[in-house]
């Protein structure tokens, strides 16, 4: 289960692990029951806060039913029937989609390549669904990736320019999540802006060597950095920064449920996800029971 968005699990009561783990199957169903078994290998944790964050926000509370489980014959304990785990769905759909996108079939090994080409056979009419449901998600998306062609093409160095159309869309999305208050949809577009910048810088530090081999544009790799070792940790001062300007504006939230889940996720997960609190455990592994 991949995505930088999950508690932390040494800090985390059971009552939150459960929690947690109940939203997470919820979602899943719901991605199986509108879209299909193919499309619940999508599902990523990143996608998981957006519901419990849209729940908790609007003090929508959930049901919790026991369900089967996708491909299994067990029955487990889930979240169902709320608004948050729907958009979760529609998101995990659409973002797994274009995430299909961000890679030529050239820089791909031939069993990727395979991959890839049955990944988009099996999930486009997944994706259909989920661009009419929502055409205005599927709008920022789109958006996203012609702000991200431009600042290839003008191969940009500032950072702050480079991170800008993910930083812009996962602001647009998570401004989706608030209330109707003003000040509440203010704040969750900064925070989602800021989540946005991280992602990015993580991501291309990660890919720094792949991408200067390929002749791919990567911020890091035009700033001319010392290897992958120096991208990484170049992006991980910005990162830990834009967690530090994401905590002023998320103390500012009014959760109604949730509050100590989503503490331990926004601001212990993030720092893990960032600089490892322990070194010796720098993933955690997250199934599906």
């Amino acid at each position: 289960m991949k995505g930088r968005m999950r508690p932390y699990l040494p800090e985390l009561t059971i009552r939150d692990y459960n929690t947690y783990m109940r939203y997470l199957r919820g979602v899943r169903r719901q991605m199986y029951k509108s879209y299909g078994f193919y499309a619940c290998h999508l599902l990523r944790t990143n996608g998981v806060l957006f519901a419990i964050l849209s729940d908790s926000l609007a003090g929508r509370m959930p049901t919790c039913k026991r369900q089967r489980m996708p491909g299994t014959p067990f029955r487990r304990s889930m979240m169902c029937q709320t608004l948050g785990i729907r958009q979760a769905a529609q998101t995990e759909i659409l973002m797994g989609w274009h995430n299909l996108q961000d890679r030529k079939y050239s820089e791909l090994r031939p069993v990727k390549r395979l991959r890839r080409a049955a990944d988009k056979l099996l999930l486009r009419r997944a994706y259909e669904k989920a661009r009419q449901e929502n055409p205005a998600l599927e709008r920022l998306f789109a958006q996203e990736r012609e702000q991200a062609v431009v600042q290839m093409n003008l191969s940009a160095k500032n950072y702050a320019l480079a991170a800008e159309p993910m930083s812009n869309v996962y602001g647009a999305l998570y401004s989706t999540l608030a209330t109707d208050d003003p000040n509440q949809r203010k704040s969750m577009r900064y925070i989602g802006s800021c989540i946005g910048r991280i992602f990015y810088l993580l991501d291309k530090a990660e890919r720094f060597e792949a991408d200067r081999r390929n002749g791919q544009y990567n911020v890091f790799v035009v700033n001319e950095l010392n290897g992958q070792a120096a991208a990484i940790e170049n992006a991980r001062r910005q990162a830990l920064a834009a967690v530090n300007d994401l905590m002023r504006a998320y103390k500012m939230l009014d959760l109604k449920l949730n509050d100590t889940l989503l503490n331990n996720i926004m601001i212990l997960g993030l720092q893990h996800a960032v600089y490892p609190l322990e070194q010796d455990v720098d993933t955690e592994k997250w199934e599906i029971p």
